[in-house]
């Protein structure tokens, strides 16, 4: 099933333009008055930089994916009874509405977006220097935005996928010590159709590199930059 799936998101984006990131990098960070809990204000100065970098690293390198204003910064889930903080970045993504890819079912759609971007970015969050090694942060957060296909134009409704996951359940998925169908079970998540909760879906997750291989045609980086 990846492969066909995989091919499917492939034409959809690669038929779309990607347009402009949806904030700036310094726009992308979450404020500071945005916080409730002394722990997450602390999270937040502490990482600041970090929290900066890895937003630039978005903007400059990956032009197809756009960091929703406010979108990274260290959140819980919803309803969530405790202050466990999970270092969270919401992404939204430039697919276009192609035949194939609007043919999946919701959750093949969702798996496949989840293993195009949800997984890189998750391991790129890893990487961030300290972060992944303070006892104050529980964990790692993905949420992942698409237009849902067929919607109409004039009124568009996003599909999104929202998911937190404990850092070491993350390491060892990404070490390759835990089953792609363990590390879904243990992640608490939940599919959204515009503002509607659609619930958990059936997640598979599979190899896909393209977020780290893929090079978007007459894109020149700004001067000055890496990636």
């Amino acid at each position: 099933m990846s492969r066909w799936v995989a091919a499917a998101l492939a034409a959809g984006l690669l038929l779309g333009s990607a347009g402009p990131c949806l904030a700036l990098p310094e726009d992308g960070i979450t404020p500071l008055e945005q916080y409730s809990t002394a722990k997450a204000r602390t999270l937040a100065t502490t990482y600041k930089a970090q929290l900066l970098q890895f937003s630039e690293q978005i903007y400059h390198c990956l032009p197809w994916l756009g960091v929703t204003k406010n979108g990274i910064g260290f959140r819980q889930p919803k309803g969530a009874a405790s202050d466990d903080r999970y270092l969270s970045v919401w992404i939204s993504i430039d697919q276009a509405d192609d035949g194939r890819f609007g043919t999946l079912p919701l959750a093949w759609r969702v798996s496949a977006m989840f293993s195009r971007y949800g997984v890189d970015m998750l391991r790129r969050m890893t990487q961030l220097t300290g972060i992944a090694s303070d006892a104050d942060v529980y964990g790692f957060s993905v949420i992942l935005s698409w237009l849902k296909p067929g919607s109409d134009g004039t009124q568009p409704i996003s599909e999104t996928l929202a998911l937190f996951i404990d850092k070491a359940s993350l390491g060892d998925f990404l070490a390759k010590r835990l089953p792609a169908s363990e590390f879904t079970s243990r992640a608490t998540f939940n599919v959204f159709e515009g503002k509607d909760p659609m619930g958990r879906v059936s997640l598979d997750v599979w190899e896909d590199n393209f977020n780290s291989t893929f090079k978007l045609k007459n894109y020149v980086l700004a001067k000055g930059q890496k990636c």
